[in-house]
């Protein structure tokens, strides 16, 4: 089984995820972070969006109905952000 990943730095990239179905229906969103993440090479932390909906670590990838050819968008985190300094 196989999902689209587009990449925080614009690539596109087809990642083996799973063997058959069977498998998928086990998949936690944090598995499918670490499939990415090597496809990737990405080091740090990843956010994984689907359908603009942010995916949680410990939900099932068939929870947010991903299937086989699903399109999963990836967002870096950085550090930052906090209140502005006066």
């Amino acid at each position: 089984m196989f999902l689209k990943v587009n990449g925080p730095r614009g690539e596109e990239k087809i990642v083996d995820i799973c063997d058959n179905m069977d498998q998928m229906k086990v998949l936690t969103v944090m598995e499918l972070k670490s499939k990415i993440a090597k496809a990737l090479v990405i080091i740090g932390e990843m956010r994984v969006v689907f359908r603009t909906k942010p995916l949680e670590d410990k939900a099932l990838l068939v929870s947010y109905g991903i299937k086989h050819m699903s399109v999963i968008h990836t967002l870096l985190m950085l550090p930052g952000g906090g209140d502005r300094p006066a």
